[in-house]
């Protein structure tokens, strides 16, 4: 287990956007010096949470994860194997930290919805996707096919929803892909595609399907319970409560949450996976570090670390939207310049197109690509204008590339979608733009969602100029 290197690459995942808002704060006057101090402490809490976390999963719950697909594959019965994916994504999304941190959000401007309610449907999304996912590597289903009727579905049970539940649909899209369920997705994934070893495809969509078996979810739960009273955020939400009862509290319920996870490793270790002793106690002790990890990081994130963002977001509001805007650009570019997983999305494009699409070139485009999408969902939580605006153009232009863009690159594609929204969108963005969304809380979710979208077709326009490219060299060949 590298601490270290996770380290490293959490804090310059953090730092940034806590450097930015320090310094705001400290222009806008928005924190006095105990609320700097707390803020610092959380964003060490945060930090330290989560390097201990990610940490956990890859000692812990990435190579059971590997070791559990490739089980599931020995089975050769489509059944047992469906049945499994669908269990195991059910177990790894409730536990998950954004997919927590969004319902909480949630909660905190309509106490009419039960977050356990909305993570039990946002994890079943996942939990059917994810089978959905493992069916199409195993039958040789098009990641194109799927992807239109899965989005088809998705509008067309939109359309008789209510708009807050559209965009928190939207944005549980972009929540469930954190960082414990997309390692041990891809990992059950490359498990899996080994049945399809000449499929270069078979190894990527994992992560895209399973990202809108939760919209799907979180719109049928709408039209099962409704919206209730939406008002703006609570002055309970706003409470501070005692560091160490935070913590405990965080203990307990993060506790129950991971629980049957740990079930389910005990039980496919005792029954089928059999690891030698010494790694068997290493997985045990990865594990406990990522409950440790996570039960930290939600206590940062709790005290101090969102509250901030919400504070910033109502001063900046109140100063001049245009502002608002600018910064919500410059967050947005820290936020996926320094995400762990987007690096790894553009070394597979760059792999992908044989070099030809330099990593740097990659990288520019997502994140001016997401600092777009953060100012598109600004300017809508300013002038309160429906998401509809924007999501369905979005969508449109993503269907009409889909169909000119290279297979790989669209299974990359709505992969992609995932890798940008990490912890800091759901506990930093979507606090700020409740905050400049003020009594408007409508306008706040979307944030998400937006940070979602905009990977997705960037990655899709990446191909299509690849493949541009591929055709003219093969006529400059032949001539």
């Amino acid at each position: 287990m590298n601490l270290l290197k996770q380290l490293k690459e959490v804090t310059l995942s953090v730092l940034p956007t806590g450097v930015l808002a320090i310094v705001l704060s400290f222009a806008l006057g928005v924190m006095d010096t105990h609320e700097m101090i707390s803020f610092i402490f959380s964003c060490v809490l945060v930090i330290a949470g989560l390097t201990l976390f990610l940490s956990g999963v890859d000692t812990g719950l990435l190579p059971i994860g590997n070791r559990i697909g490739s089980a599931m594959t020995k089975s050769r019965s489509l059944v047992i194997m469906l049945a499994c994916a669908m269990v195991l994504g059910v177990i790894i999304t409730v536990p998950e930290p954004d997919v927590q941190v969004l319902a909480s959000q949630v909660t905190s401007v309509n106490p009419d919805i039960s977050s356990t309610m909305l993570v039990i449907f946002i994890a079943a999304g996942v939990g059917l996707m994810l089978a959905l996912s493992l069916a199409r590597t195993v039958l040789g289903w098009k990641i194109k096919v799927l992807m239109g009727i899965c989005y088809a579905l998705v509008f067309a049970i939109a359309f008789f929803n209510e708009e807050f539940f559209v965009s928190v649909a939207f944005d549980s899209g972009g929540a469930t892909t954190g960082p414990l369920s997309v390692p041990f997705i891809m990992a059950l994934g490359m498990g899996v595609a080994t049945l399809r070893k000449h499929d270069d495809e078979a190894e990527f969509g994992y992560v895209a399907l399973s990202s809108a078996g939760p919209v799907m979810a979180v719109l049928i739960f709408g039209l099962i319970y409704g919206s209730g009273t939406v008002s703006s955020v609570s002055a309970a939400a706003e409470a501070k409560v005692s560091l160490v009862s935070l913590f405990m509290e965080k203990l307990s319920s993060t506790g129950l949450s991971l629980l049957p996870l740990i079930i389910v490793c005990i039980i496919a270790q005792v029954l089928f996976i059999r690891m030698p002793k010494m790694e068997a106690i290493r997985t045990a002790f990865g594990i406990l570090y990522a409950y440790i990890g996570i039960v930290i990081f939600f206590t940062g994130v709790e005290y101090s670390f969102s509250s901030v963002a919400r504070q910033l977001g109502q001063a900046l509001i109140s100063r001049n939207p245009a502002l608002l805007c600018l910064c919500g650009f410059l967050f947005g570019l820290c936020v996926v310049l320094a995400e762990p997983a987007v690096f790894v999305l553009t070394a597979q494009v760059e792999e992908a197109s044989n070099g030809r699409i330099p990593r740097r070139v990659m990288l520019a485009s997502l994140a001016l690509g997401v600092g777009l999408a953060v100012v598109l969902a600004l300017v809508r939580t300013v002038y309160g204008f429906s998401i509809w605006w924007l999501l369905v153009p979005g969508y449109v232009l993503i269907m009409i590339a889909m169909v000119r863009t290279p297979a790989l690159f669209s299974a990359i594609a709505f992969d992609s979608g995932g890798v940008a929204t990490g912890p800091m969108s759901s506990t930093f963005l979507l606090p700020f733009a409740m905050g400049a969304a003020g009594s408007s809380a409508i306008a706040s979710f979307g944030v998400i969602a937006m940070v979602a979208m905009m990977p997705v077709l960037v990655v899709e326009l990446i191909g299509i100029f690849f493949h541009h490219q591929e055709e003219k060299a093969q006529k400059e060949a032949l001539k």
